[in-house]
């Protein structure tokens, strides 16, 4: 019952024993290849399933670095900030100092020592979560290499035109409206 149709040719005569046998390894032969083709086309789509997902990891390892970094810039800029923040005073003659942050006019209120030194670029504003600190300029580089959008810019002096007819009147940094 191997092969019926061969054995029937061979009973009647029209197939010799050795075409058949050619004929059986034929047919085995391409039922291997096929196996193989077969074999092949899976492992090329195994070799392409491990090529997406060595992307995804790299993509993966990538954005974990990028985030621990972050972490770690985040704990240096505290670290900055805590070590080296200006002390503040709640008395009642601290008066208040006004800033612009992103469009927006900010006041904190200083003595007039600490409003002196902000005005003489000695001391610089830091937004350091939501609170603004007083910290030396150096200090302040430092922060600004590691996140410029930290350290409020105050507006430079402008040299006063000659034809300004006010040149001689000098304009108080707390004026109140």
């Amino acid at each position: 019952m191997r092969n019926s149709l061969q054995d029937q040719l061979l009973k009647a005569g029209l197939v010799d024993k050795s075409k058949a046998n050619k004929a059986s390894k034929e047919r085995s032969k391409k039922a291997r290849q096929q196996r193989n083709s077969k074999e092949s086309f899976s492992s090329t789509e195994e070799q392409q399933r491990q090529f997406e997902k060595a992307a995804r990891d790299r993509e993966l390892n990538q954005r974990r670095d990028e985030e621990r970094k972050q972490r770690e810039i985040s704990a240096q800029i505290k670290q900055l900030v805590n070590n080296h923040r200006h002390p503040r005073s709640n008395s009642e003659e601290d008066r208040p100092f006004y800033f612009n942050n992103k469009g927006k006019v900010k006041q904190m209120y200083v003595s007039i020592e600490t409003h002196k030194m902000i005005t003489s670029k000695r001391l610089a504003i830091v937004n350091f979560n939501g609170v603004f600190e007083l910290v030396p300029t150096d200090i302040a580089e430092k922060i600004r290499q590691r996140n410029p959008r930290l350290v409020i810019d105050l507006p430079e002096e402008q040299p006063i035109p000659e034809s300004d007819p006010y040149a001689e009147y000098q304009v108080p940094d707390d004026l109140m409206w």
